[in-house]
């Protein structure tokens, strides 16, 4: 979410934006972008509504960005990683040195910024304490090349989801980290145990599982993605895992007797449990069904869930990057242009994911009797024209030039 995460190599190429002495890659702002609209949404709008007859209906919300926005901006976190500590070149051990300290600054930073935005009334399950130590767990595998860490992508993406189903029940009947909610807070440092109970295995975001993504992302941008053929390559591959994923979720929920296992574990009736399926919401009890390890719902944790979001955040950034690489052929800087307010908020997303906390907190007596649509096309609107004005001044958001700073002071220091 931090503004390093798209800075690539010093070579202008199609689908790059001037930015200093390198550049940056539009279509991971422009991605970014996506990602930091799609989570507004979700957290403006609601997942789960009744429709005219009365029935439980999923909202257009949960079946675009549940689960998936928030995926994709820790896949990006990962690309953006990957970039900041070399990209597809070579870095020397005293530059890569340099480059861990200051991502471990920037994850204190960030640790920090998470605490005190969970103590907003929001209602939101705020990611950045888990960007941060997700950040902290990927400085060992900053010097590793792509085919390492795709081997190791792959593995933990395939092993974790596993690993978080057999222990998820444990931790909670040991611990009962759930007791934390949503976002942590300050006086949850006070219970260590719980609050890594819940990071790791129990929370909205749990760590054991979401490394993955970020190994995805780190393998990813160590590739050359300014080339259309990887972008490309990138997208395809990942819309081809996205659809592969939720299709082996269908089939599997198809065989007798897994469907009615789900509703009898879960406590919900056929529909209701369709719609959670796709919200991912209240299925927590659905856990105690071998079936569960099938479904594909968002933040459920089940294996196609992680390989379908991942699916999902790849195509995106797939797309993103072709798009900005054909806008840029074909019109020029005009081009470039027409993108601005999507890479400029893609670009300035931990100041903008911040803002529209605070301003739903601050404001919640006033937004609280506007429709729900309405609302979000404010929001929507005012992080698409203060990324426009960003990138008219050609300035880093408020929180991004703070860590940025402070991490390049401290990163140089010995």
């Amino acid at each position: 979410m931090t503004q390093f995460s798209s800075r690539g190599t010093r070579h202008r190429a199609p689908g790059t934006a001037a930015a200093g002495p390198r550049t940056r890659i539009a279509g991971v702002d422009a991605a970014r972008g996506l990602a930091l609209l799609g989570m507004v949404a979700v957290h403006i709008m609601p997942l789960r509504i009744l429709d005219a007859d009365g029935s439980p209906a999923a909202t257009w919300a949960a079946t675009l960005f549940s689960g998936r926005a928030s995926a994709l901006f820790v896949v990006l976190a990962g690309v953006g990683l990957a970039l900041f500590s070399g990209g597809s070149g070579n870095i020397g051990a005293p530059k890569l040195a340099g480059v861990r300290r200051s991502v471990a600054v920037r994850a204190l930073l960030v640790f920090v910024l998470g605490l005190g935005l969970g103590m907003l009334e929001t209602n939101v399950a705020v990611i950045l304490v888990h960007y941060a130590v997700l950040f902290l767990c990927a400085i060992p595998f900053l010097g590793m090349r792509a085919r390492t860490l795709g081997f190791w992508a792959a593995g933990w993406l395939l092993l974790s989801p596993l690993a978080l189903y057999l222990a998820r029940p444990w931790a909670m009947e040991l611990l009962d980290p759930h007791r934390l909610g949503a976002s942590p807070l300050p006086e949850d440092l006070f219970t260590p145990a719980v609050f890594l109970a819940d990071l790791l295995l129990t929370g909205y975001y749990p760590l054991l599982l979401w490394f993955g993504f970020i190994l995805a992302g780190l393998c990813v941008g160590r590739l050359a993605l300014a080339r259309p053929p990887v972008a490309l390559a990138i997208g395809v591959a990942g819309a081809a895992l996205a659809v592969g994923a939720k299709a082996l979720s269908a089939w599997l929920l198809a065989q007798p007797g897994a469907f009615a296992s789900l509703t009898e574990a879960a406590n919900l009736g056929s529909k209701d449990l369709s719609v959670a399926l796709v919200t991912g919401q209240r299925l927590r009890d659905a856990a105690d069904s071998v079936w569960f390890l099938a479904i594909s719902a968002p933040h459920s944790g089940a294996p196609l869930d992680a390989l379908h979001v991942v699916g999902c955040a790849l195509a995106a950034l797939g797309a993103a990057q072709l798009l900005c690489m054909a806008l840029s052929a074909l019109l020029g800087s005009v081009g470039e242009m027409l993108l601005w307010p999507l890479t400029g908020a893609g670009a300035a997303t931990l100041t903008l994911y911040a803002a529209h906390l605070l301003a739903l907190d601050l404001f919640s007596d006033f937004s609280a009797p506007l429709p729900r649509t309405g609302l979000y096309i404010i929001y929507a609107v005012g992080c698409l024209l203060a990324g426009l004005v960003f990138k008219f001044l050609g300035r880093r958001g408020p929180l991004e030039a703070l860590v940025h700073a402070v991490s390049r002071t401290l990163g140089r220091s010995s």
